[in-house]
Protein backbone atom coordinates (compact mmCIF):
# COMPACT_ATOMS: atom_id res chain seq x y z
CA UNK A 1 0.00 0.00 0.00
CA UNK A 2 1.53 3.20 -0.85
CA UNK A 3 0.66 6.14 0.65
CA UNK A 4 1.49 9.73 0.16
CA UNK A 5 3.22 12.37 3.12
CA UNK A 6 1.12 13.97 5.04
CA UNK A 7 2.45 16.98 4.66
CA UNK A 8 0.58 19.25 7.85
CA UNK A 9 1.45 16.45 9.90
CA UNK A 10 5.17 16.00 8.73
CA UNK A 11 5.87 19.75 8.83
CA UNK A 12 4.10 20.47 12.46
CA UNK A 13 6.53 17.48 13.71
CA UNK A 14 9.51 18.91 12.40
CA UNK A 15 9.36 22.76 13.29
CA UNK A 16 6.36 22.79 15.95
CA UNK A 17 8.69 22.11 19.07
CA UNK A 18 11.80 24.26 17.32
CA UNK A 19 10.75 27.66 16.63
CA UNK A 20 10.44 30.76 18.75
CA UNK A 21 6.99 31.52 17.83
CA UNK A 22 4.24 28.27 17.20
CA UNK A 23 1.15 29.54 15.83
CA UNK A 24 0.36 26.25 14.06
CA UNK A 25 -1.92 25.02 16.51
CA UNK A 26 -5.36 24.06 15.72
CA UNK A 27 -5.86 23.60 20.01
CA UNK A 28 -5.46 25.72 22.46
CA UNK A 29 -2.78 26.01 24.88
CA UNK A 30 -2.69 22.40 26.78
CA UNK A 31 -2.95 21.62 30.46
CA UNK A 32 -0.48 19.95 32.78
CA UNK A 33 -1.61 17.32 35.19
CA UNK A 34 -1.27 19.84 37.85
CA UNK A 35 -4.11 21.99 36.49
CA UNK A 36 -5.98 19.27 36.13
CA UNK A 37 -5.34 18.08 39.41
CA UNK A 38 -6.33 21.95 40.37
CA UNK A 39 -9.87 21.06 38.53
CA UNK A 40 -10.51 17.99 40.80
CA UNK A 41 -8.64 14.89 38.49
CA UNK A 42 -7.09 12.59 41.85
CA UNK A 43 -3.52 12.87 41.36
CA UNK A 44 -3.12 10.21 43.79
CA UNK A 45 -5.24 7.88 41.97
CA UNK A 46 -3.42 8.62 38.80
CA UNK A 47 -0.18 7.78 40.19
CA UNK A 48 -1.52 4.58 41.75
CA UNK A 49 -2.85 3.70 38.49
CA UNK A 50 -1.17 0.50 37.10
CA UNK A 51 0.27 0.60 33.90
CA UNK A 52 -1.60 -2.06 32.35
CA UNK A 53 -3.07 -2.56 28.98
CA UNK A 54 -6.60 -1.45 29.40
CA UNK A 55 -9.25 -3.09 27.53
CA UNK A 56 -8.10 -2.49 23.85
CA UNK A 57 -11.98 -0.56 22.71
CA UNK A 58 -11.75 1.49 26.33
CA UNK A 59 -12.39 0.87 29.57
CA UNK A 60 -16.22 0.36 30.06
CA UNK A 61 -16.36 3.46 32.49
CA UNK A 62 -14.61 5.78 29.41
CA UNK A 63 -17.25 4.67 27.01
CA UNK A 64 -20.28 5.33 29.01
CA UNK A 65 -19.19 8.76 30.07
CA UNK A 66 -18.58 9.31 26.50
CA UNK A 67 -22.04 7.94 25.57
CA UNK A 68 -23.97 10.13 27.86
CA UNK A 69 -22.99 13.09 25.23
CA UNK A 70 -25.13 11.12 22.28
CA UNK A 71 -28.04 10.39 22.91
CA UNK A 72 -29.72 7.63 22.17
CA UNK A 73 -25.80 5.80 21.84
CA UNK A 74 -25.12 2.95 24.50
CA UNK A 75 -21.42 1.96 25.51
CA UNK A 76 -20.91 -0.60 23.27
CA UNK A 77 -21.50 1.48 20.30
CA UNK A 78 -18.51 3.85 21.40
CA UNK A 79 -14.75 2.64 20.18
CA UNK A 80 -12.24 4.50 22.34
CA UNK A 81 -8.52 5.35 19.97
CA UNK A 82 -5.99 7.22 20.42
CA UNK A 83 -6.57 10.62 19.50
CA UNK A 84 -9.55 11.21 16.28
CA UNK A 85 -6.67 10.39 13.84
CA UNK A 86 -7.09 7.58 14.84
CA UNK A 87 -10.74 6.63 14.88
CA UNK A 88 -10.79 8.53 11.17
CA UNK A 89 -8.31 6.07 9.93
CA UNK A 90 -10.27 3.10 11.48
CA UNK A 91 -13.58 4.45 9.98
CA UNK A 92 -11.50 4.27 6.48
CA UNK A 93 -10.02 1.07 6.59
CA UNK A 94 -13.34 -0.76 7.63
CA UNK A 95 -14.96 1.00 5.13
CA UNK A 96 -13.27 1.45 1.79
CA UNK A 97 -12.05 -0.85 -1.09
CA UNK A 98 -10.06 -0.52 -4.24
CA UNK A 99 -12.49 0.95 -6.65
CA UNK A 100 -14.89 3.43 -4.17
CA UNK A 101 -15.53 7.30 -4.53
CA UNK A 102 -14.86 9.50 -1.35
CA UNK A 103 -16.78 12.59 -1.85
CA UNK A 104 -14.57 15.50 1.03
CA UNK A 105 -15.11 18.89 1.84
CA UNK A 106 -12.27 21.36 1.13
CA UNK A 107 -10.73 23.16 2.95
CA UNK A 108 -10.22 20.50 5.55
CA UNK A 109 -7.86 18.45 7.58
CA UNK A 110 -6.44 16.24 4.80
CA UNK A 111 -5.73 13.22 6.63
CA UNK A 112 -9.03 10.95 5.53
CA UNK A 113 -8.49 12.27 1.82
CA UNK A 114 -4.54 11.00 1.90
CA UNK A 115 -5.75 7.78 3.51
CA UNK A 116 -8.58 7.19 0.64
CA UNK A 117 -6.54 7.42 -2.09
CA UNK A 118 -3.64 5.01 -0.26
CA UNK A 119 -6.91 2.65 0.02
CA UNK A 120 -7.58 3.18 -3.47
CA UNK A 121 -10.49 4.91 -3.22
CA UNK A 122 -10.64 8.22 -6.11
CA UNK A 123 -11.47 11.76 -3.75
CA UNK A 124 -13.73 14.12 -5.09
CA UNK A 125 -14.34 17.39 -3.57
CA UNK A 126 -16.79 19.75 -2.55
CA UNK A 127 -15.85 23.52 -1.08
CA UNK A 128 -17.01 25.61 1.16
CA UNK A 129 -17.22 28.80 -0.40
CA UNK A 130 -15.43 32.07 1.65
CA UNK A 131 -17.26 34.60 -0.45
CA UNK A 132 -20.63 32.63 0.53
CA UNK A 133 -19.91 32.89 4.37
CA UNK A 134 -18.58 29.45 4.01
CA UNK A 135 -21.28 27.80 2.85
CA UNK A 136 -21.29 24.57 0.91
CA UNK A 137 -21.29 24.87 -3.23
CA UNK A 138 -24.29 23.44 -3.12
CA UNK A 139 -24.28 22.15 -6.53
CA UNK A 140 -20.82 20.87 -6.57
CA UNK A 141 -21.67 18.62 -3.35
CA UNK A 142 -24.83 17.30 -5.42
CA UNK A 143 -22.79 16.54 -8.55
CA UNK A 144 -20.59 14.77 -5.98
CA UNK A 145 -23.23 12.53 -4.92
CA UNK A 146 -24.62 11.70 -7.87
CA UNK A 147 -20.96 10.28 -9.00
CA UNK A 148 -22.03 7.37 -6.18
CA UNK A 149 -19.31 8.17 -3.10
CA UNK A 150 -19.15 5.31 -0.49
CA UNK A 151 -17.94 7.49 2.01
CA UNK A 152 -18.49 11.76 2.90
CA UNK A 153 -16.54 13.30 4.75
CA UNK A 154 -16.72 16.75 6.53
CA UNK A 155 -15.08 18.44 9.69
CA UNK A 156 -17.95 20.64 11.50
CA UNK A 157 -17.17 23.11 12.99
CA UNK A 158 -14.50 23.11 9.87
CA UNK A 159 -11.20 22.88 10.34
CA UNK A 160 -9.65 25.83 9.04
CA UNK A 161 -12.45 28.21 8.10
CA UNK A 162 -14.22 27.80 11.68
CA UNK A 163 -17.81 27.86 10.14
CA UNK A 164 -20.36 25.96 11.92
CA UNK A 165 -23.55 25.12 9.69
CA UNK A 166 -26.58 25.70 10.50
CA UNK A 167 -29.54 23.56 11.09
CA UNK A 168 -31.05 23.71 7.76
CA UNK A 169 -27.83 22.78 6.21
CA UNK A 170 -26.94 20.17 8.67
CA UNK A 171 -30.14 18.59 8.03
CA UNK A 172 -29.79 19.05 4.12
CA UNK A 173 -26.32 17.81 4.07
CA UNK A 174 -27.56 14.20 6.36
CA UNK A 175 -30.68 13.79 4.32
CA UNK A 176 -28.87 13.80 0.67
CA UNK A 177 -26.27 11.47 1.57
CA UNK A 178 -28.65 8.79 3.27
CA UNK A 179 -30.82 9.05 -0.02
CA UNK A 180 -27.71 8.53 -2.24
CA UNK A 181 -27.02 5.59 0.20
CA UNK A 182 -23.37 6.88 1.61
CA UNK A 183 -21.39 6.90 4.65
CA UNK A 184 -21.90 10.36 6.04
CA UNK A 185 -18.23 10.23 8.48
CA UNK A 186 -18.44 14.06 10.63
CA UNK A 187 -15.25 14.47 12.72
CA UNK A 188 -16.38 16.62 15.29
CA UNK A 189 -13.33 17.31 16.99
CA UNK A 190 -13.79 20.95 17.28
CA UNK A 191 -17.55 20.28 18.63
CA UNK A 192 -17.00 22.46 22.17
CA UNK A 193 -14.96 25.08 20.68
CA UNK A 194 -17.66 27.69 19.51
CA UNK A 195 -16.54 30.96 20.47
CA UNK A 196 -20.19 31.96 21.42
CA UNK A 197 -20.56 29.04 23.98
CA UNK A 198 -23.26 27.61 21.91
CA UNK A 199 -22.76 23.79 20.82
CA UNK A 200 -22.84 22.98 16.95
CA UNK A 201 -25.66 20.88 15.99
CA UNK A 202 -23.84 17.38 16.20
CA UNK A 203 -24.66 14.81 13.10
CA UNK A 204 -25.22 12.17 15.26
CA UNK A 205 -28.37 9.77 14.79
CA UNK A 206 -29.24 11.77 11.70
CA UNK A 207 -29.25 8.52 9.91
CA UNK A 208 -27.99 4.75 9.82
CA UNK A 209 -25.13 5.25 8.23
CA UNK A 210 -23.42 7.95 10.22
CA UNK A 211 -20.39 8.28 12.09
CA UNK A 212 -18.95 10.81 13.92
CA UNK A 213 -15.11 11.07 15.15
CA UNK A 214 -14.18 13.24 18.24
CA UNK A 215 -11.30 13.59 21.10
CA UNK A 216 -9.64 15.45 23.63
CA UNK A 217 -7.44 17.47 21.76
CA UNK A 218 -8.81 20.47 20.66
CA UNK A 219 -11.66 21.91 22.70
CA UNK A 220 -10.27 20.06 26.19
CA UNK A 221 -6.98 21.46 25.31
CA UNK A 222 -5.75 17.71 26.06
CA UNK A 223 -3.45 16.99 22.87
CA UNK A 224 -1.18 14.95 24.92
CA UNK A 225 -3.58 12.31 26.66
CA UNK A 226 -4.31 11.26 22.84
CA UNK A 227 -7.69 9.89 23.30
CA UNK A 228 -10.53 10.22 20.63
CA UNK A 229 -13.56 8.16 19.78
CA UNK A 230 -15.92 7.17 17.45
CA UNK A 231 -19.43 6.61 17.53
CA UNK A 232 -21.78 4.69 15.01
CA UNK A 233 -23.38 1.72 13.94
CA UNK A 234 -22.93 -1.40 16.29
CA UNK A 235 -21.44 -3.75 13.56
CA UNK A 236 -19.04 -0.65 11.86
CA UNK A 237 -17.65 -0.34 15.36
CA UNK A 238 -17.33 -3.76 16.01
CA UNK A 239 -15.25 -3.90 12.69
CA UNK A 240 -13.58 -1.06 14.09
CA UNK A 241 -12.61 -2.62 17.02
CA UNK A 242 -11.19 -6.05 15.05
CA UNK A 243 -8.96 -3.45 13.23
CA UNK A 244 -8.08 -1.74 16.32
CA UNK A 245 -6.17 -4.95 17.69
CA UNK A 246 -4.08 -4.87 15.23
CA UNK A 247 -2.91 -0.93 15.12
CA UNK A 248 -2.36 0.33 18.79
CA UNK A 249 -3.55 -2.32 20.33
CA UNK A 250 -5.34 -0.31 23.45
CA UNK A 251 -5.48 3.68 24.61
CA UNK A 252 -2.85 4.11 27.33
CA UNK A 253 -4.23 3.70 30.69
CA UNK A 254 -3.01 7.21 32.15
CA UNK A 255 -4.96 8.82 29.12
CA UNK A 256 -8.42 6.76 29.54
CA UNK A 257 -8.00 7.80 33.49
CA UNK A 258 -7.50 11.24 32.34
CA UNK A 259 -10.35 11.47 30.03
CA UNK A 260 -12.81 9.96 32.48
CA UNK A 261 -12.55 12.82 34.33
CA UNK A 262 -12.62 15.22 31.65
CA UNK A 263 -15.75 13.66 29.86
CA UNK A 264 -17.88 14.44 32.66
CA UNK A 265 -20.29 17.51 31.93
CA UNK A 266 -19.43 19.40 34.96
CA UNK A 267 -15.38 18.92 33.92
CA UNK A 268 -16.27 19.06 30.36
CA UNK A 269 -17.70 22.61 30.68
CA UNK A 270 -14.60 23.88 32.58
CA UNK A 271 -12.60 22.84 30.00
CA UNK A 272 -14.43 24.28 27.21
CA UNK A 273 -14.59 27.45 29.01
CA UNK A 274 -10.94 27.33 29.29
CA UNK A 275 -10.57 27.30 25.66
CA UNK A 276 -12.76 30.21 24.83
CA UNK A 277 -10.96 32.20 27.70
CA UNK A 278 -7.71 32.16 24.97
CA UNK A 279 -9.85 31.58 21.79
CA UNK A 280 -12.56 34.86 21.75
CA UNK A 281 -9.80 37.34 22.93
CA UNK A 282 -7.41 35.85 20.28
CA UNK A 283 -10.12 36.06 17.61
CA UNK A 284 -10.32 39.96 18.29
CA UNK A 285 -6.46 40.77 18.38
CA UNK A 286 -6.51 39.12 14.71
CA UNK A 287 -9.56 40.72 13.24
CA UNK A 288 -7.59 43.99 14.61
CA UNK A 289 -4.83 43.01 12.61
CA UNK A 290 -6.26 42.07 9.69
CA UNK A 291 -8.03 45.47 9.20
CA UNK A 292 -4.34 47.20 9.76
CA UNK A 293 -2.90 44.84 6.67
CA UNK A 294 -4.58 48.05 4.36
CA UNK A 295 -6.24 45.41 2.63
CA UNK A 296 -3.66 43.03 1.87
CA UNK A 297 -5.65 40.23 3.18
CA UNK A 298 -9.23 38.96 3.34
CA UNK A 299 -10.38 37.49 6.55
CA UNK A 300 -13.80 36.00 7.59
CA UNK A 301 -14.00 35.58 11.61
CA UNK A 302 -14.41 32.08 12.51
CA UNK A 303 -17.20 31.11 14.53
CA UNK A 304 -15.35 27.87 16.49
CA UNK A 305 -11.76 26.73 16.65
CA UNK A 306 -8.85 28.40 17.62
CA UNK A 307 -7.55 29.13 14.45
CA UNK A 308 -8.27 31.71 12.00
CA UNK A 309 -7.96 31.47 8.38
CA UNK A 310 -7.00 34.32 6.29
CA UNK A 311 -6.53 34.35 2.72
CA UNK A 312 -3.73 36.42 0.97
CA UNK A 313 -5.11 39.45 -1.09
CA UNK A 314 -1.76 38.60 -4.17
CA UNK A 315 -0.37 35.55 -5.37
CA UNK A 316 1.02 34.02 -3.10
CA UNK A 317 3.03 30.20 -3.07
CA UNK A 318 2.21 29.61 0.29
CA UNK A 319 4.27 26.76 1.71
CA UNK A 320 7.22 28.77 0.23
CA UNK A 321 5.78 31.65 2.14
CA UNK A 322 5.70 29.83 5.32
CA UNK A 323 8.75 28.10 5.15
CA UNK A 324 10.64 31.63 4.82
CA UNK A 325 7.99 33.42 7.69
CA UNK A 326 9.79 29.95 9.68
CA UNK A 327 13.37 31.09 8.47
CA UNK A 328 13.37 34.32 8.65
CA UNK A 329 11.59 35.14 11.89
CA UNK A 330 10.97 31.36 13.46
CA UNK A 331 7.38 31.52 13.32
CA UNK A 332 5.27 28.69 12.47
CA UNK A 333 1.79 28.88 10.44
CA UNK A 334 -0.04 26.41 8.44
CA UNK A 335 -0.22 27.42 4.41
CA UNK A 336 -3.52 27.20 2.99
CA UNK A 337 -2.50 24.35 0.40
CA UNK A 338 -1.94 22.12 3.52
CA UNK A 339 -5.91 22.50 3.68
CA UNK A 340 -6.63 22.24 0.40
CA UNK A 341 -7.44 25.72 -0.59
CA UNK A 342 -3.88 27.42 -1.84
CA UNK A 343 -3.49 31.43 -0.73
CA UNK A 344 -4.64 30.92 2.93
CA UNK A 345 -2.65 30.89 6.36
CA UNK A 346 -4.33 29.07 9.19
CA UNK A 347 -3.36 30.80 12.29
CA UNK A 348 -3.55 29.55 15.52
CA UNK A 349 -5.64 31.22 18.53
CA UNK A 350 -4.93 29.12 21.04
CA UNK A 351 -1.45 30.86 22.43
CA UNK A 352 -0.88 33.18 24.82
CA UNK A 353 -1.51 36.60 23.95
CA UNK A 354 1.79 37.91 23.89
CA UNK A 355 2.94 35.06 21.63
CA UNK A 356 0.16 35.60 19.27
CA UNK A 357 0.88 39.38 19.65
CA UNK A 358 4.61 38.77 18.75
CA UNK A 359 3.83 36.38 16.21
CA UNK A 360 1.35 38.37 14.51
CA UNK A 361 3.87 41.43 13.94
CA UNK A 362 6.36 39.02 12.33
CA UNK A 363 3.49 38.04 9.79
CA UNK A 364 2.50 41.17 9.04
CA UNK A 365 6.22 41.89 7.89
CA UNK A 366 6.41 39.32 6.13
CA UNK A 367 3.24 39.82 4.73
CA UNK A 368 4.18 43.35 3.29
CA UNK A 369 7.44 42.44 1.86
CA UNK A 370 6.16 39.39 0.22
CA UNK A 371 3.03 41.51 -1.62
CA UNK A 372 5.75 44.60 -2.55
CA UNK A 373 8.02 42.18 -4.41
CA UNK A 374 5.38 40.67 -5.97
CA UNK A 375 3.76 43.88 -6.96
CA UNK A 376 7.06 44.99 -8.38
CA UNK A 377 7.32 41.70 -10.20
CA UNK A 378 3.87 42.06 -11.53
CA UNK A 379 4.89 45.50 -12.97
CA UNK A 380 7.99 44.30 -14.65
CA UNK A 381 6.01 41.42 -16.28
CA UNK A 382 3.54 44.15 -17.78
CA UNK A 383 5.96 46.66 -18.98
Amino acid sequence: MDIEQFDLERGQSLWENVVELNLSESGVHPLSLRELGEMGLDLEAVLDQPLVYVQTNGTPELRAGIAQHYPGAGTDDIEVTNGTAEANFLVCHALLQPGDRVLFEAPNYLQVAGLARSLGAEVNTFSLRHEADWEPDWDAFERGLAAGPKLVYLSHPNNPCGKVLGEEAIARVAEQVDAAGAWLVADEVYRGAEHDGSPAPSFWGRGERVVVTSGLSKSYGLPGARIGWLVGPRQLVDDCWLRHDYSTIAPGALSDRIARFAVVRENQARLQARARSYMVPNRDRVDAWAGDLDGLVRYREPQAGAYAFVELAFPCDTVAFCNELRERHGVLVVPGAWMGMEGYLRLGLGSPAAELEAGLDHISSEIRRVAEETARAIGSESR
